[in-house]
């Protein structure tokens, strides 16, 4: 009870540091602002819209729209679009996804208006970003597309690369693994050529995720150390806590060794209880559950997954929720509670439709097939035998398409290394020509030089034996004796 008051006391410490420190900051922009026109003015409105963000939602949405108000009657077309995007965010960091899809919608106009394209495919990326959250995956990605077209014809390669990454997440999300593997591989390319370390980790992380589903475990391993050489190297807490996550994913369901998987869910529970991380948390409790199941550890494991659930719930996390019901729904399985499981799975089932995901749907017909075998159902087992061969063997076909695709991959990258090495032997063979031929040049031109001298010196030498024998034929000496 102690530790908790004072966790509460330095909490309520913290909150009132900061809010005074916001105030400071809102106080010195209200002095600037008193000195400021014109577009400069606007700029200030919009920093202190966002500073009002923490401390008074209400008051952040006023300054803004009081500065759409003067962006309008100055004509200030672009700026008034940055802050619609600015009460866009505002809006979302609040929950108001509503709202912020009206905000986003008046700042595309803006943006159009003003001709400002960038400007555009940003508010597009964000509102495919709030979309997904709603879990409505075809809208986002309908607009995340439309934010990647503008960005590839402006040529914004950083900006491109990203909101593929989102694409990709939809499509991972989907269970179209095909179409979220070329598309992260993509933006690891681009953010290799960037030299963008931290994006070009995030990218490898999610690759690893890929190679993950389609069972290339130590391939997932490899990628997945590489990522997290770079986060610890950046210190990315963050993203250190997802990378110790996945590893204890599969150390835990892939190798089922169960020390290395509950060693790399304690790293990262530990991550995310020191970020205050509440969705990564419920994640992590809800696999050592699984864990803790598998120790024959039930009242514990149960516990955590209704713990877990709770907190998905709570913060409307879609893909948390459709875990947490599918792993009750195993947990219910392995405890010969085959009923309960289905009623657990037929939960997953449902949400998944609602949101439009497939990432459990083999899963579920896996686990709905051995409950019918428990049951007895033999004609249900059946009909879900079918629909897993079927599954199975299209997950086999996409993996064989891939190592076809790498190897033909492989093939071109020896032929353009051969061609390079051809090309580096004939610069080579044209970098000493050049040599002879500069060499040649110098020698000749030293040649004409010396002629030249040659020339001028023997021309000099006439020139002056002729003076020297004129001089002679003028002596007096030369001349007759004139006649008396």
């Amino acid at each position: 009870m102690k530790r908790i008051l004072v966790l509460f006391f330095t909490i309520n410490i913290l909150s009132t540091v900061y809010a005074d420190g916001q105030l400071h900051v809102i106080d010195s922009l209200y002095q600037l602002l008193d000195r400021q026109q014109g577009d400069q003015r606007i700029e200030t409105m919009i920093n202190l819209s966002e500073a009002y963000r923490l401390v008074s939602y209400d008051k952040s949405l006023k300054t803004a729209q009081d500065a759409v108000s003067y962006a309008e009657a100055e004509g200030f077309q672009r700026l008034k679009a940055k802050v619609l995007k600015s009460m866009g965010i505002s809006a979302y960091q609040s929950d108001d996804y509503e709202l912020a899809l009206s905000y986003y919608e008046q700042a595309v106009k803006a943006y159009e208006k003003a001709g400002d394209q960038v400007g555009k495919a940003t508010v597009l990326n964000n509102t495919g970003l709030i979309y997904k959250q709603l879990g409505d995956n075809e809208k986002a990605l309908e607009f995340y597309q439309q934010a990647y077209d503008i960005q590839l014809e402006m040529k914004d390669v950083g900006a491109y690369a990203t909101t593929n990454i989102n694409i990709a997440g939809i499509y991972y999300q989907r269970g179209e693994l095909n179409k979220a593997f070329d598309a992260y591989y993509q933006a690891q390319l681009l953010f290799a050529e960037l030299k963008d370390s931290m994006r070009y980790a995030q990218v490898t992380n999610n690759l690893a995720n890929v190679y993950w589903q389609w069972n290339q475990n130590e391939k997932a391993l490899q990628l997945l150390d590489e990522a997290k050489a770079i986060y610890q190297r950046f210190n990315a807490i963050t993203d250190l806590s997802r990378i110790f996550y996945t590893q204890g994913l599969i150390y835990a369901y892939d190798f089922a060794d169960y020390n290395k998987a509950l060693d790399r869910f304690n790293q990262s529970l530990a991550l995310r209880e020191k970020l205050g991380n509440p969705l990564g948390t419920a994640n992590v409790l809800i696999n050592i559950a699984n864990i803790w199941m598998e120790q024959e550890r039930f009242e514990e494991a149960f516990s955590f997954y209704q713990r877990g659930l709770r907190i998905h719930e709570t913060i409307g996390h879609t893909d948390g929720i459709l875990m947490a019901y599918y792993y009750m729904g195993i947990a219910n399985q392995k405890l010969d509670k085959f009923v309960e499981s289905n009623l657990w799975l037929e939960k997953c089932e449902e949400k998944s439709e609602e949101v439009n995901s497939r990432l459990y749907e083999d899963l579920i017909l896996e686990a709905r097939m051995k409950n019918a075998s428990g049951l007895g159902n033999y004609k249900a087992f059946l009909a879900y035998f079918d629909k897993f061969v079927i599954a199975r063997d299209s997950l086999a076909d996409a993996y064989a398409n891939l190592q076809t695709a790498d190897a033909q991959n492989r093939y071109q990258l020896k032929e353009y290394e051969s061609q390079l090495a051809s090309l580096a032997k004939e610069n080579d063979q044209l970098k000493r020509q050049f040599l002879s031929y500069q060499y040649t040049f110098y020698a000749i031109l030293g040649l004409l030089f010396l002629l030249f001298v040659y020339g001028v010196l023997k021309f000099a030498l006439f020139r002056f034996r002729s003076s020297i024998q004129n001089k002679r034929q003028k002596s007096p000496e030369n001349f007759p004796l004139s006649e008396k």
